[in-house]
């Protein structure tokens, strides 16, 4: 059921919403699309324990989490969160130790490299602890053309050379213990292709994510079965995300697909081919009419929270209710008031409300401290953020 809008009237503004029906639809669409293997929710696409726990809740083959620094992985632990996969190499000595107590009683806490110096400081800080920390490859997939590079720049791992090197640099670490391998496909779980600015791109991107999964599917289980052979008893072989979870599901070697964003629904995905049909908007911010300069025109109180990475109009909100108002071209969303023209009728005023929804997933709960929850469209619950438990990790 999607929430009416037009009748409810949030206990303050701004604000951040969850639609509970619209998020149980998203976790049931999730997974039935990756039910063939386990399921790793993104903690960066939630930023909130209640969030966390009631999707676990609700996803039978759920095995973990994937965490995007070192010190949420501590949080984590400490609220009693097991099998954590950190997905991004990291440097923060402090926050590593912290996690050791936890490793050493028997949680799983797995650190991700793509370089020497991260295995090394890794193989240097278990040694001065006394203890094995558990290595995660991640590769680099990719697609490297002669005029284009189409994906992200993230690992140093292009090839199955390169991991042998890495390998051999490291077959001496004794504090350390090579478990997995992740894969992540970004240029295919995340990029959209319907864009409005960027529809003479569409084929194009269509084109190139067609053979990012050719290249792709051949370069990761070739490194996966060469690790083997060499006597890695791999546990998690993991690829992702949201948008490629059809395809990821599918391939032989995966053992674990990450999920996040798919559960908000965020209005950057309303753009890409594989999410079109069984997701719902589950997430985004509420504003209060505080102006009424022209008579067309509204003024909102506050949002200017503008989604991360290249610049352009679909890192923009989009305003969900009422459905004729659009923001001005000369001003966005602003930073303290947001403009608003209506097409047609003009149907709201001072004191009315405009409901939005973000560009992207977890990052909305930076701006807040809760999500207010609601069901049937009635608000049935306050769900703390990692804001709202005094937490900022980056």
């Amino acid at each position: 059921m999607v929430m009416d809008f037009a009748r409810i009237i949030p206990p303050y503004s701004p604000a951040a919403w969850l639609d509970l029906d619209a998020l149980d639809n998203n976790i049931q669409s999730t997974n039935r699309k990756t039910e063939k293997v386990a399921l790793r929710i993104a903690t960066k696409s939630i930023r909130s324990l209640d969030v966390l726990h009631y999707i676990r809740e609700r996803t039978p083959h759920y095995v973990g989490l994937m965490s995007y620094s070192t010190a949420e992985s501590v949080y984590l632990l400490e609220q009693g969160f097991d099998n954590i996969l950190c997905a991004y190499p990291t440097l923060d000595k402090a926050s590593i130790v912290a996690c050791v107590p936890y490793i050493t009683q028997g949680a799983k806490m797995v650190w991700m490299v793509d370089h020497l110096q991260h295995w090394q400081f890794l193989q240097n800080i278990a040694a001065e602890q006394d203890c094995i920390l558990d290595i995660c490859l991640d590769i680099n997939l990719s697609l490297a053309l002669p005029k284009v590079y189409f994906g992200t720049k993230r690992s140093s791992l292009h090839n199955l050379k390169d991991v042998q090197n890495l390998i051999h640099e490291c077959k001496d670490f004794h504090y350390t213990r090579l478990v997995g391998v992740m894969g992540y496909e970004a240029q295919i779980a995340g990029l959209a292709e319907n864009i409005p600015d960027k529809l003479n791109l569409r084929t194009a991107i269509r084109t190139l994510k067609k053979l990012s999964q050719f290249e792709l599917s051949r370069k990761r289980q070739k490194i996966v079965k060469w690790l083997q052979t060499q006597g890695y008893d791999l546990e998690i072989v993991n690829g992702g995300g949201s948008g490629s979870m059809q395809f990821t599901s599918s391939q032989d070697e995966i053992t674990e697909i990450t999920v996040g964003s798919a559960y908000y629904y965020p209005a950057l995905f309303s753009y890409m081919d594989t999410m079109q049909t069984g997701f719902q908007p589950a997430s985004g911010f509420v504003l209060k009419v505080t102006r009424h300069p022209e008579s067309q025109v509204i003024t909102c109180h506050s949002g200017g929270f503008i989604a991360s990475g290249s610049i352009g109009r679909e890192k923009q909100a989009q305003i969900l209710y009422p459905h004729n108002l659009s923001t001005l071209d000369d001003e966005g969303f602003g930073e303290v008031q947001t403009p608003m023209q209506a097409n047609g009728s003009l149907n709201v005023t001072i004191g009315d409300f405009v409901w939005c929804r973000h560009a992207k997933a977890g990052e909305l709960c930076e701006h807040f401290n809760e999500l207010l929850a609601y069901r049937d469209s009635k608000l049935v619950q306050h769900m703390i953020t990692y804001r709202g438990a005094g937490l900022c990790f980056h």
